[in-house]
């Protein structure tokens, strides 16, 4: 594996492994987040019951398909791409990129529309570690270029 492509698995795998935390903290969160408490003006414990319930499910299903799509990145990252694989190199930023462009349009809904202020700028970032390492993957080196 070229150097470069070592760094496009670094650039990678950290957007990778920070949404396969968050998707982690969701499934496994007995309550909602504190911007959730936010958006909705009351806090967990004024929730009724089957609001609670509903709210668990809708968080822990998001986690559980944060940590779904993560894995198989990091497979797709750790398995055929650091192998030179050419599908994996165009599906890992292509992946990562969707699943995060769909995460901020979520976290935008709830930023334009509740008094919440989700953390929107962080899923920017991830994207952008996305493309960087789409730009690492795609550049041509040295002797590719002569």
């Amino acid at each position: 594996m070229h150097r470069k492509d070592m760094w496009a698995v670094v650039a990678y795998l950290i957007p990778t492994v920070g949404l396969l935390l968050q998707g982690l903290l969701y499934v496994t969160t007995p309550r909602f987040m504190p911007y959730h408490a936010d958006a909705l003006g009351t806090t967990w414990e004024e929730l009724p019951a089957n609001y609670q319930g509903f709210m668990l499910g809708v968080l822990k299903a998001m986690g559980a398909g944060s940590v779904a799509v993560t894995v198989a990145l990091l497979i797709m990252i750790l398995i055929p791409f650091r192998r030179g694989q050419a599908w994996a190199r165009w599906a890992v930023p292509v992946v990562g990129v969707l699943f995060s462009a769909l995460t901020l349009y979520g976290a935008l809904t709830i930023a334009t529309r509740t008094p919440a202020s989700p953390p929107w700028l962080q899923t920017c970032g991830l994207i952008a570690l996305y493309l960087v390492g789409a730009l690492i993957t795609y550049w041509p080196t040295r002797r590719e270029s002569l």
